[in-house]
């Protein structure tokens, strides 16, 4: 493929030899005919092209956006003799990050770690590897891909805030699913004893009828069923507040699994994440990762299906510079919830708190005000 100069050369050869032909002026011919001699010799040299082959790894392949990632990228010469010293383009999304790979002997392998860009939140395919041989003189360009992909996630930032408060108990007999976190002291049902049992739960009638050791498996029935509804409309949002909001949300997942408090998030593009057990952050964190605003979206869109599903204790609707009227979405969801925080991003202010009727208003300009104020509230 020609480069820049390569194009350039070509067009002025051809200029020249016409120019030189029309004018019969042979120097200008002599001229042309040197600048094609160039690309026949460019071309000859881009003949031998390179064997390499390529391995990666990325190391961590999850970050929190800010925070150091590496490809660690191993590079072998499989041809039989010396490659030259090349500039490898490593795609990383929609960009590309250079990585100079040296001349290497028959069969030798270098090995080269290189910084990937993490400040902004998302999913990223790392890779193909793209290696890139000019001519000495810089008129032609060929690049070898490596068909080798690795991926990414950038989860948003997540600020140190409360977990939603405990809850009161909602069924005192415990939920017959068994959906409840185990350790409590509801009775679910009997189990085979495993390894690390506590032994003051063995069932001794259950046991001896079955031959079995038999514990009870208790769940614990306290603890809350809370809900972040996230609003992905495009129009409320500037060009970070959406990202703000969307750090606040992670914020909350982090820190509810962290104390083992089961959390969902509904967003108002569809999407559902989260469950009432078992919720690792990482499996949330990493579709927030990829979350884009949505010309669609609405927070009527999600009312009814928050209203009819299954209430819990708490609920956080985050949205951006939604009006009163947008707000007013939220109504139908209050009587399924026992607390209601609304949370507006990327409107002017440090955190102010506003009490309105069944729910809390929260105006913050970023996500770090908004947790202070979310803290300042719930420890109260």
């Amino acid at each position: 493929m020609l480069t820049t100069a390569g194009r350039a050369v070509v067009i002025l050869a051809v200029v020249l030899l016409i120019t030189g032909w029309v004018l019969r002026y042979v120097e200008l011919v002599a001229l042309g005919l040197s600048m094609i001699a160039l690309l026949v010799i460019a071309a000859l040299w881009m003949l031998s092209r390179p064997r390499i082959t390529s391995e990666r790894e990325v190391r961590p392949n999850r970050v929190v956006e800010g925070n150091p990632a590496t490809g660690i990228l191993t590079v072998t010469n499989k041809a039989r003799r010396r490659s030259p010293a090349m500039v490898a383009l490593e795609r990383f999304g929609e960009s590309s990050v250079p990585v100079a790979v040296p001349s290497l002997d028959a069969g030798a392998t270098h090995t080269r770690p290189y910084r990937l860009p993490t400040d902004r939140r998302g999913v990223f395919e790392v890779g193909p590897l793209v290696v890139s041989r000019s001519d000495p003189f810089g008129l032609m360009q060929i690049g070898q891909d490596q068909r080798t992909v690795e991926t990414l996630w950038v989860h948003p930032a997540t600020h140190d805030m409360t977990p939603f408060p405990s809850g009161r108990a909602r069924d005192l007999e415990g939920p017959t699913s068994g959906e409840a976190p185990q350790g409590g002291i509801a009775f679910h049902t009997l189990r085979e004893y495993v390894r690390g049992d506590d032994l003051r739960l063995i069932h001794w009638r259950s046991s001896a009828k079955s031959g079995k050791l038999m514990v009870r498996h208790n769940v614990d029935t306290n603890l809350p069923r809370s809900l972040v509804v996230l609003d992905t409309q495009e129009s409320l949002y500037g060009e970070e507040s959406f990202e703000e909001a969307v750090r606040v949300a992670a914020s909350i997942v982090t820190a509810s699994t962290m104390n083992n408090f089961p959390v969902r998030i509904r967003t108002t593009c569809g999407l559902a994440m989260g469950a009432d057990r078992g919720v690792r952050p990482d499996a949330i964190l990493d579709q927030l990762s990829s979350l884009r605003p949505s010309p669609e979206a609405s927070l009527r869109a999600i009312t009814r299906q928050v209203a009819s599903e299954r209430g819990g204790f708490s609920l956080a609707v985050l949205t951006g510079q939604a009006s009163a009227t947008e707000l007013a979405a939220v109504g139908p969801m209050r009587a399924r919830f026992d607390t209601v925080t609304i949370g507006r991003l990327g409107v002017s202010g440090r955190g102010t708190v506003h009490e309105l009727p069944g729910a809390v208003l929260i105006n913050a300009e970023t996500s770090v005000d908004f947790a202070l104020a979310w803290n300042r509230r719930v420890r109260r």
